[in-house]
């Protein structure tokens, strides 16, 4: 999927954290389930406890006393009136909260006291304020009751959506005592300090999680830099055997494959060193030989030949040596490269054109990649007379691309001419003086250096070969 991330860490990290964050959630909800819960015990308790008490206080008072002790205890949370009618329950409320809330008022009332309960989500109206004249002034109220109080406490009820008690319970002469009791404010609102300590434990654990797959996944990516390394230089220093026993066991391995590469190396050099002398040796004393004819046409066929088997020779050991190469890395000067070919094209003749610079040097092997670059500009002005030289320099990769006005390659031989001592039997053949060779190395000195080398047909005719390096 486009949408996960590539890296192993980024796809580790995203699961992770989906699921650190997937349980904290179940968590928090759970949590405050349980909290709700234990909450609407300990408050309906206590609502409960008062409600007895104030019934039962009612119960030893005449009617002006109760009007005097009704008017002040409506306060908020808690309405009471005596002036309501009995409701009848339509339906009976099962509902948890109503069940619990009429057993612990069961349990203060006492079974014989008649009550009915309900609990809705509608707002009992504000306390109405007496403005009728009076005989003596009401008693000072506290501004924190009617005052400023009350609008915040309506405004967060209603931003809230609290649940609220509706209680009437009926006293010994019959009357009808109505208490509308608001959930105080802590059981609605959101637990902060819960949900904080909760958030602060995710990104905790979430950050523990990204340093561990950080420090497990570290051993990965150093492995993979090292085999891209090794590719541009197998003698590069070994890998340190440390961490945990599968990363040793990872590096070991690596490092004991890279040791026997360079001893296979080792061994084939020692082998075309021998048989590069082997081979010189009988080639010279022919050239000896061949000056000693006399027949001077005859003389110069075999010296034709001599030169043939000679090149031959050298480009099969140049090929076969391509897997190293000991030079080391320098700058070079890729703009002064490209110049010194296209004057060397100019002397004989033929003409190079070059368009863009390179920005800054580039990091290479001089010599292999001088060899590279040659063989390019050779074949492409041994089969299309001309050549165009494009030099585009990214941050990341420098790319030279070459046209020439050649007849081209077949499709489907675009990726064959690379084969070793492969020809075409068309013009490139073995009579223009290829040895099949020259692509092959020039392809063996990219990949060496991290890059690629690639051919394709131009729609106007002629054949581009595209030569990508790292920087």
């Amino acid at each position: 999927m486009r949408l996960l991330p590539q890296s192993l860490f980024g796809r580790l990290l995203l699961f992770l954290a989906a699921g650190l964050t997937l349980a904290q959630l179940l968590s928090a909800t759970l949590l405050l389930q349980d909290r709700d819960q234990a909450l609407y015990h300990a408050v309906g308790g206590h609502v409960a406890q008062r409600i007895a008490a104030i019934v039962n206080l009612l119960d030893t008072l005449d009617d002006a006393e109760r009007r005097r002790l009704v008017t002040a205890l409506d306060l908020p949370p808690t309405r009471l009136s005596l002036d309501l009618p009995w409701r009848t329950e339509e339906e009976p409320d099962d509902r948890y909260q109503t069940t619990l809330f009429r057993a612990l008022l069961k349990r203060q009332l006492g079974p014989d006291r008649p009550f009915q309960v309900e609990i809705t989500d509608d707002l009992p109206p504000p306390p109405a304020m007496d403005r009728s004249p009076r005989s003596e002034p009401p008693p000072p109220r506290s501004p924190d009751r009617y005052g400023p109080r009350m609008p915040n406490w309506r405004h967060h009820a209603m931003m809230m959506g609290l649940r609220n008690f509706m209680v009437q319970a009926r006293l010994r002469d019959g009357a009808v005592a109505t208490f509308q009791q608001m959930l105080p404010e802590e059981v609605i609102a959101w637990p902060v300090r819960l949900l904080l300590t909760l958030l602060i434990l995710l990104v905790s654990v979430a950050g523990l999680a990204a340093l561990v797959v950080r420090t497990l996944t570290r051993p990965l990516a150093v492995l993979a830099d090292a085999a891209t390394e090794l590719g541009r230089d197998i003698r590069r220093p070994a890998l340190a055997e440390t961490g945990p026993l599968e990363v040793r066991r990872a590096a070991r391995a690596f490092n004991t494959m890279q040791n026997q590469l360079i001893r296979y190396l080792d061994d084939r050099n020692r082998v075309l060193a021998a048989i590069s002398h082997d081979l010189k040796t009988p080639i010279t004393r022919l050239r000896l030989r061949t000056e000693l004819l006399e027949d001077s046409p005859l003389r110069e066929k075999f010296q034709a030949d001599l030169d043939e088997m000679q090149r031959m020779a050298q480009t099969s050991l140049d090929f076969l040596r391509g897997g190293e190469n000991s030079e080391p890395l320098a700058s070079l000067d890729l703009n002064a490269l490209l110049e010194s070919l296209r004057e060397d094209a100019e002397d004989a003749g033929q003409a190079v054109c070059i368009t863009g610079t390179a920005d800054r040097p580039l990091r290479c092997q001089p010599l292999a990649l001088k060899r590279c670059l040659t063989n390019l500009v050779d074949n492409a002005l041994k089969y299309g007379r001309r050549v165009e030289i494009t030099v585009t320099d990214a941050p990341q990769r420098l790319t030279l691309m070459l046209r020439d006005q050649g007849p081209g390659i077949p499709a489907e031989q675009l990726e064959r001419v690379f084969e070793p001592f492969y020809r075409l039997e068309s013009s490139r053949s073995r009579d223009t003086g290829g040895t099949g060779l020259g692509l092959s190395i020039a392809r063996n000195i990219a990949r060496a250096h991290g890059g690629d080398l690639t051919l394709r047909n131009r729609a106007e005719g002629g054949l581009e070969a595209v030569l990508e390096l790292p920087r």
